[in-house]
């Protein structure tokens, strides 16, 4: 019997260590000598994979350049497979596909090389059209390890010039974190703590007495992060914990994100999550894995160490009740808070609180409706109808609505729960109008930010109500768009002579329902104008190959809003 007990403790043992508490269990084996680097130069970093973004994790590494125009390499033999170009998001990028089962991303591109350039121009030019999205078959365009694929640049939606990059398991598209797989990144620089967040999880459980969030901030002495102040801290009932933490790299002031946290409490482990891979379609579920309230209004990112009910990120190695630790009476806690980098570089809070029973229930605000985090919901009044499919929220939500009149609009102001409480999926809007209008195809509903500023949210009228969809809540209300585009030149047309220009410019803006298209023409001919939505800039390069010199030209140009309003825009000019 003793020998069976043996046996079964062993074998328990063993299935502890592979469990996914250990994370080294569940490393992959990725190559580590394969791929050489994307650039030519020593690489730092002004981000990193699964960095906190709005709305999504940060699929790669920004790769900082400093500047447009450097030379970016094929990282290992392979094709491309794949070539989009944005006025947004990625700008122009490419992909390639290697035969060991990788795809390798280059994004905000300024060009690619002369081959795929010349390709890229004459699709462009067959279809009319700037932005497009290809995919390719092996023998199109084969690549070699180092060989010039694209020129670096600051396209898309990029905040500044940088080479993002990203390494993606070929058959799951899933992207993996690039800094697991070889590329030298120098770092001996460990992740830095700022505050610890601690959250009552219901009605019956308090931090300090209070039944909210309360914030600690951190300071550093002895090798290891501490509450400052050594404050008193009383927890009572479930409790859940967020960290507000950043991870750095050598040679670089960039901010970057951490690569595994751990949560014990009195040496047992409770939370444990890794960013080495996700899926692009679980990205959403970043606003439930931070603070999405303290990312509105105060725009901090915080890793909460508990799970909401409805997230299903595939990051947690493991949690013990979610995260959620029920403090008993009477009893002293000891709590470490461990932040991991990829080079294993460790930055540690560690925490003492004593626990005692709640003096009460606390009081809890009023609300409309309580809408279930799984299954399908409706909320109606007069003028408002609100359809959420199923799985919608990350944890029930006790939903609050009103409504007040502000002749700004064509409805009332609808206020669809708080803007600081996260969406996972679309839901369906639909208000209608209590005011007079004169055309319904040019009516959207409008997301009010602020007093004076919105956002499109669409929009179709239908029997008298305005219907769309939308994923955030906020104040909505009705908006009539018969204002078109604005249109202005960035190039002086007085000039006698454009043949010194390498371009024609124009800054294009609409600020009701944005902008939707746009088209020129040089001598009744379609050309090639490029959009830079992030600035506004609109702008043609001349084409030697597709346009006559020493001569004068015929310029027309139109922009189309989102409602149908249009601006044109012509003039002569000598190039």
């Amino acid at each position: 019997m003793k020998h069976i007990k043996t046996n079964i403790i062993t074998f328990l043992s063993i299935l502890f260590f592979l469990s996914p508490i250990s994370v080294s269990a569940q490393q992959k084996n990725h190559p580590k000598n394969y791929f050489r680097s994307p650039v030519d130069f020593t690489i730092t970093l002004s981000g990193n994979f699964a960095e906190l973004r709005n709305n999504h994790f940060h699929s790669g590494i920004d790769i900082r350049t400093f500047t447009t125009g450097k030379k970016v390499y094929a990282i290992a033999d392979g094709f491309v497979s794949r070539i989009k170009i944005s006025a947004g998001g990625y700008g122009k990028a490419i992909y390639i596909d290697h035969p060991n089962g990788y795809t390798s991303v280059y994004a905000h591109l300024d060009g690619f090389n002369k081959k795929i350039n010349e390709f890229v121009k004459a699709h462009q030019y067959s279809k009319n059209t700037f932005e497009f999205d290809l995919n390719f078959k092996k023998d199109r365009f084969p690549v070699k390890k180092g060989e010039v694929i694209a020129i670096s640049g600051n396209t898309g939606s990029s905040a500044g010039p940088h080479l993002h990059f990203e390494i993606r398991d070929t058959k799951s598209e899933h992207p993996l974190n690039p800094l697991l797989l070889g590329f030298r990144i120098k770092d001996t620089t460990p992740p830095k703590i700022f505050n610890l967040y601690i959250y009552p999880m219901d009605s019956l459980s308090s931090v300090n007495g209070k039944n909210t969030r309360q914030k600690f901030p951190v300071t550093y002495y002895n090798n290891s992060y501490h509450l400052k102040g050594d404050p008193k801290v009383i927890l009572s009932g479930n409790i859940g914990f967020g960290i507000q933490v950043n991870d750095y790299l050598d040679n670089t002031w960039g901010k970057c994100g951490i690569y595994n946290m751990k949560v014990k409490v009195n040496d047992s482990l409770i939370t444990d999550y890794t960013f080495k891979e996700f899926s692009f379609d679980e990205s959403r579920y970043i606003n439930s894995h931070m603070d999405y309230d303290l990312n509105i209004k105060e725009k901090r990112r915080i890793h909460k160490c508990f799970k909401e009910p409805n997230n299903k990120l595939s990051i947690y190695n493991h949690f013990s009740n979610r995260g959620i630790y029920n403090f008993k009476a009477g009893m002293k806690y000891k709590i470490d808070f461990l932040a991991y980098d990829t080079k294993n570089n460790l930055a540690k809070l560690r925490m003492y609180a004593q626990a005692k029973n709640p003096s009460q229930a606390f009081k809890q605000s009023d609300f409309n409706q309580l809408l279930s985090c799984t299954d399908e919901n409706t909320f109606e009044q007069d003028e408002l109808e609100l359809k959420f499919p199923t799985n919608s929220f990350y944890s029930d939500i006790k939903f609050k609505y009103s409504r007040k009149v502000d002749s700004t609009y064509l409805s009332d102001i609808h206020s669809i729960h708080e803007r600081t409480t996260p969406v996972h999926k679309y839901y369906t809007i639909a208000i209608k109008p209590n005011r007079t209008f004169k055309n319904e195809n040019k009516l959207f509903i409008a997301a009010i930010e602020k007093p004076g500023k919105i956002s499109n949210v669409g929009g179709v009228y239908i029997n008298g109500w305005v219907k769309s969809k939308t994923r955030v809540f906020g104040d909505f209300a009705i908006v009539q768009d018969t204002v078109p585009p604005t249109l202005k030149s960035r190039t002086n047309f007085k000039l006698k002579n454009l043949s010194v220009r390498d371009k024609i410019s124009f800054t294009i803006k609409d600020e009701l329902s944005g902008i939707k298209n746009y088209k020129g023409t040089i001598d009744g001919k379609w050309v090639l104008f490029e959009f830079d939505a992030k600035n506004n800039h609109l702008f043609y390069k001349f084409d030697k190959k597709r346009l006559l010199p020493n001569r004068k030209h015929d310029l027309n140009l139109e922009v189309t809003d989102k409602l149908g309003n249009k601006t044109k825009f012509q003039t002569k000019f000598f190039w």
